[in-house]
């Protein structure tokens, strides 16, 4: 990065670190959180600075990247609020874990009748922990199809399990 652009970022940071801790504090009611999200934003500015168009105001852009981590921390926190007060009625019974078992059992049956294609890409996406390009590359598949058949194993999933049994599907796969 030229001088140029390092002086740049450098005048953004000054410029607008507080008022977009104040706005993602506004959101996640947390100092520190508030701090790490707006470090992420300059993090992730810093990374794709050379992509950047200079000739437009980039404080719109650190808005709105602020506004979005802030409601991505949110909603992580609201499944794992879930998933804490369901995995709190479990008492540490051997009986009470092959329920547990169970319904591990039950997720992973729904996820093998799924549609073959669709299976292949979540087992890929969500056991494999592959980013949706790894996926379909390796299934010869483009990005977007494999957004497809995530979105239709996620309709499919919503639609045969219960509330409880959606929080251990989201506890136990999709935490990424």
């Amino acid at each position: 990065m030229d001088k140029q652009k390092q002086d740049t970022f450098e005048f953004l940071f000054k410029t607008h670190y507080k008022e977009l801790y104040v706005h993602a504090l506004s959101f996640v009611r947390d100092e520190e959180e508030a701090h790490d999200i707006v470090t992420d934003v300059y993090e992730y500015v810093w990374r794709n600075f050379n992509k950047l168009d200079s000739s437009v105001s980039l404080r719109p852009l650190l808005y709105t990247l602020t506004r979005s981590r802030s409601l991505d921390f949110l909603r992580k926190e609201k499944t794992k609020e879930k998933f804490l007060a369901y995995k709190s009625r479990f008492p540490e019974e051997e009986e009470e874990y092959r329920d547990y078992e169970e319904l591990i059992g039950k997720v992973m049956n729904l996820i093998e009748n799924l549609p073959s294609q669709t299976a292949a890409v979540f087992k890929k996406c969500f056991i494999e922990k592959k980013k949706y390009q790894e996926a379909g590359d390796e299934l010869g598949i483009s990005i977007n199809t494999v957004r497809w058949h995530i979105n239709q194993a996620m309709r499919i999933l919503r639609g045969k399990l219960s509330g409880e049994e959606l929080v251990l599907l989201y506890a136990y796969f999709l935490k990424k």
